[in-house]
């Protein structure tokens, strides 16, 4: 397996391979970010271009194949994850077969709400910014590597927004990664309306700073609180889905 050290040769290196059977929707939008913390490894031949992502535990598997006759290379133990992108009744079952060939089983389903002129008033209203450490610590107690890109430690940075108890516990975090966000509150503040003053505080600064207008946000149809959350922040479901592939 080969570190990417340079994302000008990568990003060459992707261009040789067509992508009738890929999943590199999903790159990051910020290679070089992987590339200069040492987490984009890649393993090329004539068949395929596989790139892994490295997170903690495990690897998010991004490829292009050739041909469905690859083979994905023997690894050392490290649990993989693959997501594919598709418009709802358009599911790539030949891409999703191959998958299932090389041992990957199907783990989620997401659905993507789409928001726009989201209401911000007053949405920085006790919102503070949390430490790495305890922002850290909180995403990873809440959520598995199947579930959310959670990138590694070392590359972890600062900007999670945060809502506090009178005691200074975090009642809730929301951290943008530039190509989602990762939003979660505490088990005793759910249902009180913190994840909602959270994303509206996260979209006012976000309107403020990028001009941003639209935000789009991946959900698990089983979690209804989240859902009941984006409705009534303006979101609607749109077409697109993601499925979660994961192999141990």
């Amino acid at each position: 397996m080969t570190i990417a050290k340079h994302y000008e040769a990568f990003a060459a290196l992707q261009k040789e391979y067509p992508r009738t059977w890929s999943n590199d929707f999903l790159v990051p939008a910020d290679i070089r970010h992987l590339i200069k913390y040492g987490k984009l490894s890649y393993i090329a031949d004539d068949a395929a271009l596989f790139a892994f992502i490295q997170r903690e535990g495990s690897s998010k598997l991004i490829f292009r194949l050739r041909s469905l006759q690859a083979k994905l290379p023997a690894m050392e133990d490290v649990p993989l994850t693959a997501y594919l992108v598709y418009r709802e009744g358009n599911l790539p079952s030949d891409t999703e077969a191959w998958l299932f060939s090389q041992g990957f089983t199907h783990a989620s389903r997401l659905d993507r709400y789409t928001g726009k002129d989201l209401p911000c008033e007053g949405a920085d209203d006790g919102i503070s910014e949390a430490s790495l450490e305890e922002t850290y610590a909180m995403l990873q107690g809440q959520f598995s590597t199947e579930e959310v890109d959670l990138p590694c430690r070392d590359m972890f940075e600062g900007g999670a927004l945060s809502l506090r108890a009178e005691d200074g516990s975090l009642l809730g975090v929301i951290y943008d990664m530039g190509h989602t966000r990762i939003t979660t509150v505490s088990p005793a503040a759910r249902g009180q309306g913190v994840g909602a003053r959270l994303y509206r505080a996260y979209a006012a600064r976000a309107i403020k700073d990028k001009d941003q207008q639209t935000f789009y946000e991946w959900i698990r149809p089983s979690n209804v609180a989240s859902i009941a959350m984006v409705t009534k922040l303006g979101f609607t479901r749109d077409t697109l889905l993601m499925d979660c592939y994961t192999r141990r």
